[in-house]
């Protein structure tokens, strides 16, 4: 008996050719559904900032706003929010002299 028969070369040839077929295939799907899935997000990681062991300061846009959350492994808390800037045409409230938090 041969150890390199003609059916196992074939046999090795025929696995050769489907690998070299279906791994590419499998890497364009997956980069395709990435890319599908990716494009409907509304909420972007803009900066994570690591703390510690397991703790991070997240700055995250959402909605055109802006929130500056605390993660840990127990909990996640908002620190700070930004709401969305005004348009070009309405005023920006100014508070007058002598008001605020004297």
């Amino acid at each position: 008996m041969d150890l390199f028969g003609s059916e196992m070369v074939l046999g090795f040839a025929k696995v050769v050719i489907v690998l070299t077929c279906l791994v590419p295939i499998i890497y364009f799907v997956t980069k395709w559904y990435a890319k599908v899935h990716r494009a409907n997000t509304t909420v972007n990681v803009k900066e994570r900032v690591p703390l510690g062991n397991n703790r991070f300061l997240y700055v995250i846009e959402w909605a055109g706003n802006h929130y500056l959350l605390a993660i840990t492994n127990q909990q996640i808390e908002m620190i700070d929010k930004q709401i969305k800037s005004l348009q070009a045409d309405e005023e920006v409230p100014t508070p007058a002299l002598g008001e605020g938090g004297e």
